[in-house]
């Protein structure tokens, strides 16, 4: 069994001291609300709201999106997609059953670091929102803003896009790109097979212990992706020696105080109107027979799935005693060690 490791968890917490304190003062103001301002301007938040008018039901696009960060989950933690964690079903229920039984044995031992977790969080949310805005240009507008002119190309897309009609076909992309992470076609074959995998997802994970410490995990599950965005945005590992020396020079490189510039005279009025009229593929798309995708019980998915994250991420995961110190989850009564080898 895979335990959710005190001793890895230990050190895990004792790198995160090293991170230098008050890195929000080395950023200038930039709105907190950039990126709305931005999504409003391009015109997204219109579009993804128009997939209620398509009639796409929330209920299946819930648990769409449940079943898309669960396979990612499976996919960081145990090398799989979900759809190969269906087919070894077992193996897969006796891991998530370990790994949920180790997190809930052992996380207790952490409640001390929970004010720690809650600081950092606070005080690494400028940066994290600064890098995640960094990645969200370059993903969606395809500008880096290290590059020359970045400035002068975001603000001209922006220009571009005042008047700008988004099709309803944004709506249907979304819920395109959910199925296509589960492996699916968006037509009437890839809405069968969701939702037979939504029904298998959920009798897999029927009867699971519930999630305890929720506190911690969600506290884990909040600032592992700042790290991760920080580190990939601007290459910085802050729990490396030299971090704030590494995070100055990386700084200096982006023209912050023209986006500062930038955010200020984003109009909170400028939204762009979104069309409405669907396109026959959007026709077609809402008409995808998804009613036991959204019926199926995935309550407890997004948990598991953030737990599984929050392992992998974090390196968390041993065999169970294995680390040479007295560990819970090898005093649980629990199902054999079902290996998962021989499904990869």
């Amino acid at each position: 069994m895979t335990c959710f490791c005190s001793a890895q968890m230990g050190t895990f917490t004792s790198s995160l001291a090293l991170i230098p304190p008050n890195l929000g003062a080395l950023i200038p103001p930039i709105s907190m609300n950039l990126m709305a301002s931005l999504s409003a301007s391009l015109g997204l938040n219109a579009a993804l709201s128009a997939s209620a008018t398509l009639g796409v039901s929330a209920a299946a696009m819930a648990n769409l999106s449940a079943m898309a960060s669960f396979s990612a989950a499976l996919q960081a933690a145990l090398g799989m997609n979900l759809t190969a964690a269906l087919s070894a079903n077992a193996a897969v229920r006796a891991s998530l059953l370990a790994t949920i039984s180790g997190f809930n044995a052992n996380s207790g031992a952490f409640l001390p670091s929970l004010g720690m977790l809650g600081s950092l969080t606070i005080s690494l949310a400028p940066l994290a929102g600064l890098a995640g805005l960094i990645l969200g240009i370059k993903a969606t507008l395809g500008i880096n803003l290290h590059a020359p002119g970045a400035i002068a190309a975001l603000s001209a897309r922006l220009n571009a896009a005042a008047h700008l009609n988004v099709s309803a076909k944004l709506s249907v992309s979304a819920m395109a790109s959910l199925m296509a992470a589960l492996g699916l076609k968006a037509n009437a074959q890839g809405a069968l097979t969701a939702s037979a995998m939504a029904t298998a997802t959920a009798n897999m994970t029927a009867g699971l212990p519930s999630l305890g410490n929720f506190n911690l995990l969600a506290l884990l599950a909040g600032l592992l992706p700042m790290l991760g965005a920080i580190k990939l945005a601007l290459g910085v590992d802050l729990r490396a020696p030299n971090a704030m020396a590494s995070l100055q020079i990386a700084l200096a490189a982006l023209p912050l105080t023209a986006l500062a510039q930038l955010a200020a005279s984003l109009s909170a009025s400028a939204t762009a109107a979104a069309s409405l009229t669907a396109s026959a593929n959007a026709n077609a798309m809402a008409k995808l027979n998804l009613a036991a995708v959204a019926s199926a019980n995935l309550s407890a998915l997004g948990m598991i799935a953030m737990l599984l994250q929050v392992t992998a991420q974090a390196k968390l995961g041993l065999p169970a005693g294995s680390c040479g110190k007295p560990c819970p989850l090898a005093l649980l009564k629990g199902p054999p060690d079902v290996g998962l080898s021989a499904h990869l």
